[in-house]
């Protein structure tokens, strides 16, 4: 009989590291973490002892014990193991699955992520690891909400994936090259939506910490979208994504004038006296809102309002949301009048309530004085509710 040991680490869990506790480096989850239901990561995957005894059990609880990232190969390229050291991780599958019939299609029917099939998305992942593995993930996020008796492991393991994609992702950032372009331009992408979703359904506790979680999603979905954007539109325009890039081009201009709600909130803040750096980054903010409110209202022919709620905080300058860090009265305005937007379509799981909590925890926390910045963005929560 062979038996394979392999050592494990001895560094523990993060979890257990950050509050100075023993771990018994249990996988998928330690006992520390079970019982005080936090997220249990391990910093790198550590491969389970096994014997040919093992492997029959293995199997058959492989979907309740698992975290391993989803395993990817290049064509023409060796897995790195033989399916008798992998037994088909049963999760995976039903990930996969939920992936293609349920998330997928819920973002844009009948056509996937404005007019990209499952089956080309899926192309692209199977020779980029980290595109896969977010996948995954989402698929993973997206089971965590509508299956809210099952929210823990799924939530477990959506982090899971995600922490490996971000990992293989940056290992590739610096390989760029024409045939990997899209699929570092999809997992920008999803990756946004998925950031997004987390920040909103499953926030902080207080208006604080959700605040610094907003800023920390946008500034990293910010740096991943600079990546992404390497100057080869040219070429994405020759591929699957030309639908999604056209979207932008339907999109109404930066330039384009302001509606009465969004020219209303500009002259509000230009009468405040700001230098012309702040009042410029407070426009461009206001500028990507009033793209969002047309679509929004005037359902644009061939457009998604999911994709542009889900692309406005990259839409907006990286110096706005250095604002809202701050804490900016104003700042939190156009925050609140980007969440009445949101709460248009809250039946939606990637923002469930979100765009409610953030109208009313801003309306509380800037206090009376801010009411009648806050007019447009309330009234629209009354109006939402009462046609639903």
């Amino acid at each position: 009989m062979v038996r394979r040991t392999h050592k494990k680490s001895r560094n523990g869990c993060i979890e257990c590291k950050r509050r100075h506790m023993k771990c018994d480096e249990q996988r998928p989850i330690c006992s520390n973490c079970i019982s005080s239901q936090r997220h249990c990561e391990f910093l790198e995957a550590v491969p389970i002892e096994q014997s040919s005894r093992s492997v029959r059990s293995e199997t058959a609880t492989a979907s309740s014990a698992v975290g391993s990232p989803a395993v990817t190969s290049s064509p023409g390229q060796e897995p790195n193991n033989s399916p008798e050291d992998a037994p088909v991780n049963m999760l995976h599958v039903e990930l996969v699955h939920n992936l293609s019939s349920e998330t997928m299609a819920t973002l844009n029917s009948p056509n996937n992520f404005s007019g990209i099939s499952f089956q080309q998305i899926l192309r692209y992942g199977l020779s980029a690891p980290y595109l896969m593995n977010e996948l995954l993930s989402l698929s993973a996020l997206h089971l965590s909400i509508t299956r809210p008796e099952q929210r823990s492991l799924y939530r477990h393991h959506s982090t899971q994936l995600q922490n490996y994609a971000l990992s293989s992702f940056k290992n590739f950032s610096t390989q760029i090259n024409d045939e990997n372009y899209v699929s570092i331009f999809l997992f920008a992408g999803i990756l946004g939506m998925h950031m997004l979703c987390e920040t909103l359904v499953y926030r902080e506790n207080d208006f604080e910490s959700f605040l610094d979680q907003f800023v920390q999603y946008t500034v990293l979905h910010h740096g991943v979208r600079t990546i992404a954007g390497g100057g080869r539109w040219q070429l994405l325009q020759q591929t699957e994504l030309k639908p999604l890039l056209e979207l932008g081009e339907r999109m109404p201009s930066a330039d384009a004038s302001l509606g009465s709600v969004c020219q209303v909130l500009l002259d509000r803040i230009k009468g405040l006296g700001h230098d012309e750096n702040i009042e410029k980054t407070y426009q461009q903010a206001i500028q990507a809102l009033q793209s969002a409110i047309t679509v929004v209202d005037r359902q644009i022919p061939g457009s998604n309002c999911l994709d542009v709620l889900i692309a406005w905080p990259v839409l907006v300058p990286r110096e706005y949301i250095d604002l809202v860090a701050q804490r900016k009265g104003e700042a939190l305005v156009i925050l609140a009048h980007f969440g009445a937007l949101v709460d248009t379509h809250k039946h939606s799981w990637i923002f469930c309530d979100g765009g409610k909590y953030l109208v009313e925890s801003i309306s509380q926390y800037l206090g009376p004085q801010w009411e009648e910045w806050l007019h447009w963005p309330q009234q629209s929560l009354v109006v939402t509710n009462s046609v639903q």
